[in-house]
């Protein structure tokens, strides 16, 4: 049976390598290098986040999502542009900021150093076996009926083949001490002593009687004073916290979303008195997603967030948005606007069709403009993907 990482390589067809080479003008070897780094690296991340519950909740959340159907056409990964949040190349920054933080150029920087290929195709190579870890992932979850243990098990069991295949250096470069599979040094024995064995047991027999006689003649008893030492009190239960944000708007529609998602935010800020409409104050959507380098929604995935945004409008009828659409600096800029407004303009045209009036809505693109992140990692490109929600009016 095939390992992670064996099964992982077989969608790295000589066709791929080829095609992302000449894509990012680079040697074959140097690309089959780098993926051959990049793989190991992200599943050393997660092996790292494996006994951590937590991180592997999001984690596995995120797993969740991944589309599968990159599998059948990878190439499809390397091709240039902007790709609409929660897609395969936006998920993976998520997943990477998960695992690596802010170490993620430092990543893509000793990867560059150990395939000899530039750290922008280093970065971008990111985007293409990210999603594709991810997609394998989810179909190891769907077809062995993993749980959360469960995917941690799987990790930790291919922990050897993992780290063994992880380019020298790169573990200290991202934290993994912890992960470390050298032996620990044997403890040096003591010599056995020769000759007079008989001496040494003579003499601690001597000194422990003197000690006893010395005791005796200058040391008084002192009474033994017995402590009672009291149980700790219990732990005050700890109160748990609310993992959704649940409200009833004017009118009676149960609105429910994420804790920090744009549902609480926006109503929160609409409800808000003390705090006044500025240019400045956006809401980004957390569960919208376009088809990739397309303005044509995913209605399936992004539908239900749509109808909150549409019930917020309708409770609160003076109130007034504009819609922002942003990408990253991948590609041309003039693309990239116009992308950027065609998917502002798709989310205004569904909020009216819904039942919104067209003079409570504005759309804009912004293309690359007003990052929230830096450009130089996936994981701030992923970012920088987004469509938000600015109040006009209330």
């Amino acid at each position: 049976m095939s390992n992670l990482i064996e099964t992982i390589r077989g969608y790295i067809t000589p066709a791929l390598l080829t095609q992302a080479a000449q894509l990012h003008d680079e040697q074959e070897n140097g690309i089959s290098k780098a993926i051959g780094g990049l793989v190991p690296a992200i599943l050393a991340g997660l092996l790292q986040k494996s006994s951590d519950s937590g991180a592997m909740s999001s984690i596995f959340n995120l797993l969740s999502k991944a589309d599968v159907s990159v599998l059948d056409n990878p190439a499809a990964l390397l091709v240039e542009g902007n790709v609409s949040q929660n897609e395969p190349r936006d998920l993976s920054g998520q997943l990477l900021g998960l695992l690596f933080g802010a170490k993620v150029p430092a990543m893509t920087n000793s990867i560059s150093s150990f395939a000899s290929v530039k750290p922008a195709t280093a970065s971008s190579l990111l985007g293409l076996v990210g999603p594709l870890i991810m997609a394998v992932l989810n179909k190891k979850i769907n077809s062995g009926g993993l749980n959360l243990s469960g995917l941690s098990g799987l990790l930790k069991n291919e922990r050897n083949s993992i780290m063994g295949l992880l380019p020298m250096g790169l573990g200290a470069v991202l934290g993994m001490s912890d992960l470390d599979t050298s032996v620990p040094a044997a403890t040096t024995a003591l010599p056995a002593s020769t000759g007079n064995r008989w001496l040494w047991p003579l003499l601690l027999l001597l000194g422990l009687g003197a000690a006893i006689i010395y005791y005796m003649k200058n040391c008084r008893a002192e009474p033994v004073v017995v402590q009672t030492v009291l149980p700790a009190p219990p732990p005050a239960p700890v109160e748990a916290k609310p993992t959704m944000y649940m409200d009833t708007l004017p009118g009676g529609f149960s609105l429910t979303g994420a804790l920090t998602g744009i549902e609480s935010q926006l109503v929160s800020f609409i409800k808000d008195d003390s705090r006044p409409v500025d240019k400045t104050t956006w809401f980004n959507f957390d569960h919208l997603n376009f088809k990739t380098g397309s303005a044509e929604l995913d209605l399936e995935y992004s539908q239900q967030q749509l109808t909150n945004i549409y019930e917020v409008l309708k409770a609160f009828p003076k109130v007034k948005i504009k819609i922002g659409g942003y990408t990253d600096n991948v590609g041309k800029e003039a693309a990239n606007m116009k992308l950027s407004q065609a998917r502002a303009e798709t989310v205004k045209a569904a909020l009216v069709k819904m039942g919104i009036a067209k003079n409570r809505l504005e759309a804009e693109g912004y293309g690359p403009q007003h990052p929230v992140a830096s450009n130089d990692t996936e994981a701030g490109r992923a970012e920088n993907r987004r469509t938000a929600v600015r109040v006009t009016e209330k």
